[in-house]
């Protein structure tokens, strides 16, 4: 009778003790789809929309940033990377960007069904904060 208490005291330890990712990737999937910028927040002064006023995040990890007219003639210019989330630090590593760049590393401070808000710090220049809606 011991030997089947301690396996199923092993048994439980070893179930408890396995990570469960469920709660990351429920949150991971609210990421996913088309934002659109409606504020951003520079050193506490409000600057208007995101100059990227719309990201769209894929289910493959992928990201586009689309710059509404700040192409030549007014185009909309788009920056793609690969994204990871981790807990609430999200990271875009982008395909094409100057060296020391790669990386843009965000916290997400709320992320809903309906709204999407990162801080990042801008080296030597302070903090932004933009706020995204579906």
């Amino acid at each position: 009778m011991k030997k089947y208490l301690l396996g199923a005291f092993v048994f439980l330890i070893l179930v408890s003790c396995s990570s469960d990712d469920s709660t990351d990737n429920a949150n991971n999937s609210l990421l996913i789809g088309t934002w659109t910028g409606v504020s951003s927040v520079f050193n506490g002064n409000n600057i208007g929309v995101p100059d990227s006023n719309t990201v769209k995040f894929t289910s493959n990890n992928r990201v586009e940033f689309i710059y509404g007219g700040f192409g030549i003639n007014g185009e909309n210019i788009s920056e793609f990377g690969s994204w990871t989330k981790n807990e609430t630090t999200l990271t875009i590593t982008w395909d094409d960007s100057e060296a020391g760049l790669e990386a843009y590393v965000l916290e997400v401070n709320e992320l809903t069904e309906s709204i999407l808000k990162w801080t990042t710090n801008i080296s030597g220049e302070g903090t932004l904060v933009e706020t995204y809606q579906r």
